[in-house]
């Protein structure tokens, strides 16, 4: 449901598997996390969103697909231009600059 909170599992598996690959990782979570939450994006309300809640009662969205991007170019450096190029669309690439 949006505007729901993850449950802990699936929050840690977020944490350790997704977020922590975002390129800007430490600024999303700020001063601390407290949870991680799905919700509708305010600005693109047809996008449902990852939010990363914050300790000081603040919230901010992060993005998937930079952190799946980050993943693949850290882990696969030798591949990984190849494979964004041929299974990533290139209008999302674009949105991700």
């Amino acid at each position: 449901m949006d505007g729901e909170e993850l449950n802990k599992e699936d929050e840690e598996f977020i944490i350790l598997k997704l977020l922590a690959y975002h390129p800007h990782a430490e600024d999303k979570i700020g001063c601390g996390l407290q949870a991680i939450m799905v919700d509708k994006h305010p600005q693109f309300t047809q996008s449902r969103c990852l939010f990363v809640l914050r300790t000081d009662g603040g919230w901010i969205d992060f993005s998937y697909q930079k952190c799946l991007l980050t993943y693949i170019r850290k882990k696969y450096p030798s591949y990984a231009e190849r494979f964004i190029k041929e299974h990533f669309k290139r209008s999302i690439l674009k949105s991700l600059k």
